[in-house]
């Protein structure tokens, strides 16, 4: 057996360059330590690279969504109670929890679908949370709400990279699910109906659009794509193929 190189964060810091990622960016990426085999510094790397890449001015954003209260999968209402903005840890990687734990990280304030910053607009962005607008989603109306952190994002036109992993945790696809349901009530005033759909087809529609990048940045294969074009593309698909919908009964809040 072949013994896979070690990633170093020069190596990076140069994958990022190859997305198209420039000083000053917004950036969120999902990501999977594993995917690298072997990283110089661990996680600490990865972010570090991340940091550089977007330069004083950037920032980058990570999920640190909590799924689980006490290492067992919970409901909404009961992670709501456990909730500690400071102290529930992210469930979704340890990268992501890495960065959460370092001081200059601000986490936005939300019991499933939290997200946390490090750079220049972290604050801002992070402090929308706690008094977003309602979009209704399985997770309450301020998890992918007006003026959250995901907003945020699009306003940005954030780079939203998969770092190692695949469609099916892409999140921002929830995004999409939220505006359906938006404008699903602007129409007929019920909000109560969730349209599920496959992420990993819709990752394919959207590679297949020529949205998306790819770089290997040493066996961890990353893909990114701009939020704004990817979202209304995405919307574009549900809008004329209802076929890929499944409708689902929304209940509020997660119970």
């Amino acid at each position: 057996m072949t013994d896979r190189p070690t990633v170093h964060k020069s190596d990076v810091v140069q994958g990022f360059a190859a997305l198209g990622l420039r000083e000053g960016d917004a950036m969120l990426f999902h990501s999977s330590l594993r995917s690298f085999g072997t990283v110089e510094g661990g996680a600490d790397t990865v972010i570090d690279g991340a940091v550089e890449a977007v330069g004083e001015s950037g920032t980058v954003v990570v999920p640190t969504f909590v799924q689980k209260v006490n290492g067992e999968s919970a409901t909404y209402r009961r992670r709501f109670e456990a909730w500690d903005v400071d102290g529930s840890p992210s469930d979704v990687g340890h990268i992501t929890e890495v960065l959460r734990r370092r001081p200059e990280a601000v986490r936005s304030d939300h019991c499933c679908d939290s997200l946390a910053a490090i750079g220049a607009d972290a604050e801002a962005a992070m402090g929308g949370h706690k008094h977003a607008g309602p979009r209704y989603s399985p997770w309450d109306g301020k998890a992918f709400g007006h003026g959250s952190p995901w907003d945020w994002l699009v306003e940005r036109n954030a780079l939203y990279l998969l770092m190692g992993v695949g469609f099916n945790v892409c999140s921002i696809f929830h995004y999409n699910q939220a505006l359906w349901v938006e404008r699903s009530y602007a129409s007929t005033g019920d909000p109560r109906m969730w349209p599920n759909f496959n992420f990993s087809v819709m990752g394919e529609r959207v590679k297949s659009a020529g949205l998306v990048s790819q770089v290997c940045v040493g066996p961890s294969v990353w893909q990114a794509f701009r939020v704004v074009p990817t979202l209304e593309h995405v919307s574009r698909v549900l809008d004329e193929e209802p076929s890929l919908i499944t409708l689902s009964l929304l209940k509020l809040y997660g119970e």
